[in-house]
């Protein structure tokens, strides 16, 4: 049996017949091929699927470390403490905001940087990143431990394939254990930098903080893992 196949390029017809033996296998085969090949994710979609974790991680440390003011509701009797309420909530507004754009400048930095050694080979200067972290000289060692790990978590990454970071996550890493592995020694080295910084501030409530991140980190990437590898 024949198969034929048509079409117009210019004003001329062309056709193609394929018998149906080995040939026609051999055609189908490649075009199931490139079918799967099209259908995987672009390095610019896998970036974008990690840049999006790291957002909502950021947005979950600062839910926890900014507190959003309490409404009473004898506040809205009296107007005047109902509209310093609102003050308060935009000062939360703008807080979270603020938090997320500072946490998140280091890490797109780094996936960036592990974008193009992924693609072309060229490896990150790690002592430049860590310096444009901009944490104090006595904590840049430890920062840079940190971005070390993170080139390593996002290059298995984008070497991964997923139509989601979930997928992403499953394929690079197979097991909870191996995940939590990486997350465990990142939260570590994260507590390290904290850790140098904190001696370098003055206010109270700092190591508060510190301690309410890490918390939330830890809770974060443990829940994470157990939602990627149920079981």
């Amino acid at each position: 049996m024949a198969l034929f196949f048509c079409w117009i390029q210019g004003h001329a017809w062309h056709i193609l017949v394929f018998d149906d033996g080995p040939d026609a296998d051999n055609y189908r085969a490649g075009t199931a091929g490139q079918e799967r090949k099209q259908s995987m994710t672009t390095a610019g979609e896998k970036k974008e699927l990690i840049l999006n974790h790291e957002i909502a991680f950021a947005a979950h440390l600062a839910r926890q470390v900014v507190q959003k003011p309490k409404l009473s509701v004898w506040m809205i009797l009296i107007p005047i403490i109902f509209v310093f309420y609102f003050y308060q909530l935009q000062r939360y507004s703008e807080g979270r905001t603020k938090f997320i754009e500072h946490y998140l400048m280091s890490r797109r930095r780094v996936l960036d940087e592990t974008a193009t050694l992924v693609t072309s080979g060229a490896k990150p200067d790690i002592a430049r990143l860590a310096v444009l972290s901009d944490v104090p000289e006595d904590a840049r060692g430890f920062q840079a431990e940190v971005l070390t790990l993170l080139v390593e978590h996002f290059a298995n990454l984008l070497r991964s394939d997923g139509e989601d970071f979930d997928a992403l996550v499953r394929s690079a890493y197979r097991a909870r254990t191996n995940y939590l592995l990486v997350m465990n020694r990142l939260n570590q080295a994260e507590k390290a930098v904290y850790k140098a910084v904190v001696s370098h501030l003055e206010e109270e409530a700092a190591g508060t903080v510190v301690k309410t991140i890490e918390a939330a980190s830890e809770t974060f990437r443990r829940e994470e893992a157990e939602r990627i590898f149920p079981g």
